[in-house]
């Protein structure tokens, strides 16, 4: 008996198992065929819902890269500084990464492969969704403690994207949690130095 599922379940169970067949044997191993037989579905329900490979690729990036954001939104709600708030959402990501790394191997993955197929496709894509996640973490930081950047955002943005590859990378290969929890903590002292309150001059 074939499965009713709707669209946007059956989407979310395809990105799913994309995630665990990267991880598990590359993207250029990720074709429909083995994310559908992942999936426990037929080819024909893949192309009802994306329409290339590509799609969901993209999809993979934009899930993973989302479900971080919100854990470390929720995470830092009752931060009262920027150096709590961006401290908690690190702790947050780490969390993540320890409880389901081979979400973010196959975001490795990806954009390894992407760089090798074409710096201007997929990876160009992957990274500015990376850069969009990054900066609005820092602005909704900034919202929630009454605050504001004085160096420009989408330097820390770059920053912050930079430090979280640079834990992913370390744990990846150590699995020393406590070592990616002492740079977290090194870096929301250094980010929160750049760093004032909302009410204070700008050029100050």
């Amino acid at each position: 008996m074939i499965r009713r599922i709707p669209p946007g379940q059956r989407r979310d169970e395809l990105v799913a198992a994309a995630i665990r067949v990267i991880a598990r044997s590359g993207v250029a191993k990720t074709t429909t065929r083995a994310v559908v037989a992942e999936a426990g579905m037929p080819l024909g329900a893949f192309h009802y819902i994306f329409g290339s490979h590509d799609e969901l690729m993209r999809a993979v990036i934009e899930t993973v890269t989302d479900d971080e954001r919100l854990v470390a939104e929720a995470a830092s709600i009752d931060a009262t500084s920027v150096e709590a708030a961006i401290l908690s959402g690190l702790n947050a990501y780490i969390d993540l990464l320890v409880a389901e790394p081979e979400r973010e191997l196959a975001l490795l993955e990806l954009g390894l492969f992407a760089r090798r197929q074409s710096a201007d496709g997929l990876m160009r894509s992957q990274w500015q969704t990376y850069f969009e996640t990054a900066a609005g973490l820092l602005q909704y930081a900034a919202v929630l403690t009454g605050t504001r950047w004085a160096s420009p955002l989408d330097e820390l943005a770059r920053t912050l994207i930079a430090v979280v590859d640079g834990i992913t990378i370390g744990w990846l290969a150590d699995h020393d949690t406590a070592a990616a929890r002492r740079t977290a903590a090194f870096v929301a002292v250094a980010f929160a130095a750049h760093s004032r309150p909302a009410s204070s001059p700008t050029w100050s």
